[in-house]
């Protein structure tokens, strides 16, 4: 038994009459009333009394019925609406999000909002992350689309990325310091300058900068001298608070910091981080290219 015999069966059932149901089915009536004949041998049950007159149901085929008329519309919604999430009409996009992103509440909140109103038909889960953990999400196919920053972006392989318009200005690259030190009072700080300073730092698993940092300092002639470790920024931003030691960071994460931290930029150094979107090249959900078009179009 197939879809396509039960579609029958209910057309002639509707009718109780084979030419008006061939008719309406666009084929013959020699060959409906042979779907029917091999419905009914498949199944081992009568499911029409014909005579010369008539056509009636049997008890089997009234039950069927019941069941038939449903399977065939439930598969034909079915099909209606793989068609339309092929088309990206509906289906889910997951998108995932650093903590940072939050303190920008009128630009990527209001974005999805808008998106979301326009394309009722697509859910959208949201998720957050930090910075590591999102990139390793991305290039698992944990998360569809990923609003991240520029680090290490350049090199991962398969992942594309652009700049996200609802922060399109670039951010310099800081040391972090409690305000009661010697040091922030500059206007810029070179990397010599710290060479004997503690370090603390977010952990390597959740964040690049750590490679990144001890890139830096390598390359100005010194290690540096770690005495802490967090996965967590706003724990980070405390210990430098509190003196247990200095960090680098984006300019971008001053907007979690208190009164009592100072971020002072890198002399000598131009590298600047760009909070991008960023997607896996070969994800087939179709989502992604009409979530990218409404940025674009944004």
């Amino acid at each position: 038994m197939d879809i396509r015999q039960l579609r029958y069966f209910s057309m002639v059932a509707k009718h109780l009459n084979f030419t008006a149901a061939a008719k309406e089915a666009h084929l013959d009536q020699s060959a409906i009333s042979k779907q029917i004949a091999d419905l009914e041998t498949r199944i081992g049950l009568k499911l029409f009394v014909r005579n010369t007159r008539s056509v009636q149901l049997t008890a089997a085929g009234r039950e069927l019925l019941k069941y038939a008329t449903e399977i065939v519309a439930k598969s034909e919604e079915a099909i209606s609406r793989a068609h339309l999430a092929a088309s990206g009409g509906i289906g889910i996009l997951r998108i995932g999000f650093t903590g940072s992103m939050e303190q920008e509440k009128d630009k990527l909140p209001s974005f999805i909002k808008q998106f979301h109103s326009k394309h009722s038909g697509i859910k959208l889960s949201l998720l957050r992350y930090n910075m590591t953990p999102l990139s390793q999400a991305l290039e698992r196919g944990d998360v569809d689309i990923a609003f991240t920053f520029s680090y290490g972006l350049h090199e991962t392989s398969g992942i594309n990325w652009r700049i996200c318009p609802f922060y399109p200005q670039s951010r310099p690259m800081c040391f972090v310091l409690p305000v009661e030190h010697p040091l922030a009072v500059k206007d810029k700080i070179s990397l010599q300058e710290v060479a004997h300073e503690p370090f603390v730092i977010i952990s390597r698993d959740e964040a690049p900068n750590f490679d990144h940092m001890e890139r830096l300092c390598t390359a100005h002639g010194f290690s540096p001298n770690i005495v802490c470790e967090t996965p967590v920024l706003e724990t980070l931003l405390l210990l430098v608070e509190t003196g247990i030691g200095i960090t680098i960071l984006a300019q971008h994460t001053e907007a979690f910091a208190g009164p009592n931290v100072r971020f002072v930029e890198i002399a000598n150094y131009d590298y600047r981080v760009e909070r991008v979107i960023a997607w896996k090249e070969a994800n087939p959900n179709p989502l992604v290219a009409i979530f990218l078009d409404a940025i674009k179009a944004h």
